[in-house]
């Protein structure tokens, strides 16, 4: 009986497994200038940031919104009051209520100064889903579109993130420009006045950001 020694004959097989991870990072935004002059503030900041949780029902379901918070300080420093004024979920809510009554009682009165007080602040806390490889698509999705000379698409596009995100500065003032692009005047000066409100009035936006992140894992051999 005669034997063939086949070649050999190197077959490689790779194997690759994707199981998606989701990072979630609470993450505040300066948005008062009086942060840089006061420490207590900031670390004020950092704890109600860090006693928010993302919602694990929300997670799975993918699901994202936001949470505003009012919050009136008195004469003399102290919260007068403070509510929930707008929620797109119950379990957002219910976070961030948890947190709030964390972080109320650290509060000290010298944390605001004296001409700024007997005012409503806006706390805003904000649920995303992030894509780690394009973090800012949304942005360069418009800016894309004003590029390619269709501004008109690029302000619809700019409409939508707006009502997504109303307490986000950086869409007002993209849809200002846009406006401005377009001759309207009247709703770029509108969105200009609105940016600048929103800087006054915001005391943090806390980010409670969730990163889906994919492993790969190979498998390779060689069969002789």
């Amino acid at each position: 009986m005669q034997l063939r020694f086949m070649k050999k004959r190197n077959l490689r097989l790779c194997l690759s497994i994707f199981p998606a991870l989701l990072l979630v990072l609470p993450i505040f935004t300066q948005a008062q200038d009086m942060d840089a002059s006061n420490a207590a503030l900031k670390v004020w900041k950092q704890v109600l940031s860090s006693h928010v949780r993302y919602p694990l029902e929300d997670l799975r379901a993918r699901k994202t919104g936001f949470v505003a918070v009012d919050l009136e300080i008195d004469p003399h420093g102290k919260i007068k009051s403070y509510e929930i004024a707008e929620s797109k979920s119950k379990s957002m809510k219910e976070s961030v209520e948890t947190a709030l009554e964390k972080a109320i009682p650290l509060w000290q009165t010298d944390m605001i100064p004296a001409e700024s007080r007997n005012e409503k602040y806006q706390i805003y806390f904000s649920f995303e889903m992030i894509d780690p490889e394009n973090p800012n698509g949304e942005i360069e999705a418009v800016t894309r579109q004003i590029y390619k000379g269709k501004p008109e698409k690029a302000l619809k596009m700019a409409d939508r993130l707006v009502e997504e995100k109303p307490f986000e500065p950086t869409y007002l003032e993209l849809r200002s420009q846009i406006h401005r692009q377009l001759k309207h005047e009247e709703e770029a000066t509108a969105d200009l006045l609105a940016y600048q409100k929103l800087q006054q009035n915001t005391l943090a936006k806390i980010e409670i950001k969730s990163f889906s992140v994919v492993q790969r894992r190979s498998i390779s051999g060689t069969i002789n």
